[in-house]
């Protein structure tokens, strides 16, 4: 007679997502360290990116990848390493958008499944992707994301470059061909980017609502509840059904 192991592993529903708890608790530490102004917990939001991101762009043996590596870092840690940490900071929101608009983007390559066709499948079943116009929808509804979310990063960007005062070409005594209210380093980062989120959020919902009008569709409750349980897998590509 067999005896059972002191240790038996543990279910495959029961491995902890790493990677993308990994990366809600960046998101949490940088709102919080720009709520709150404390650079530390900012700081230790950026490496931790990097650090979680690091093992995965390895393994890709991409160059593409390993070059976003080494830009995100370069952005982050260069003008903390020659003592200006505030400039590093500003980095992070570009940093973050640019990561999810690829997140996006990478799913509309020829092979791969649409991020939000993904979701609804994931969810709500083959069945409901199966619909009339769903997929099609949902693909377009992808795109939008990848859009918006690199047009936000940009956007970051331009702001971070060009702000007066305190964006880095001012704070590195370059002379600037285009000037932005120093105002925006701040309200974009803590506001900005988060109403522009909650409006997109909004309006695809009721835009979806009313094209999609002749379909059974989940409640906003439902099915954001889900995707909050589900998004690491959804992340990684891999189906777990709800």
């Amino acid at each position: 007679m067999s005896v059972p192991s002191a240790n038996p592993p543990r279910p495959e529903a029961w491995r902890l997502p790493w990677y993308g708890v990994a990366l809600f608790a960046c998101a949490l530490l940088a709102l919080a360290g720009g709520v709150t102004h404390q650079h530390l917990l900012s700081l230790v939001a950026a490496l931790l990116l990097l650090i979680a991101w690091l093992p995965r762009t390895l393994r890709r043996r991409s160059a593409v990848a390993l070059g976003g590596w080494l830009a995100v870092a370069t952005l982050l840690l260069v003008p903390a390493a020659m003592g200006h940490a505030g400039l590093a900071l500003q980095a992070l929101p570009v940093a973050f958008l640019s990561i999810a608009a690829w997140i996006f983007t990478r799913t509309l390559l020829p092979g791969r499944e649409p991020l939000v066709s993904r979701f609804v499948r994931v969810i709500e079943g083959d069945a409901q992707l199966g619909l009339p116009g769903v997929r099609g929808y949902t693909r377009s509804v992808t795109v939008f994301w990848a859009a918006l979310l690199a047009g936000m990063a940009s956007l970051a960007l331009l702001i971070a470059l060009f702000a007066v005062p305190g964006g880095w070409l001012a704070a590195l005594g370059i002379a600037l061909p285009l000037r932005v209210p120093g105002e925006w380093l701040v309200w974009y980062p803590e506001a900005g980017c988060w109403t522009l989120l909650a409006t997109a959020f909004a309006g695809e919902y009721l835009f979806r609502r009313w094209y999609l009008r002749g379909i059974p569709q989940s409640g906003a409750r439902h099915f954001s509840s889900q995707l909050i349980r589900h998004w690491p897998m959804l992340i990684d590509g891999r189906d777990e059904r709800a």
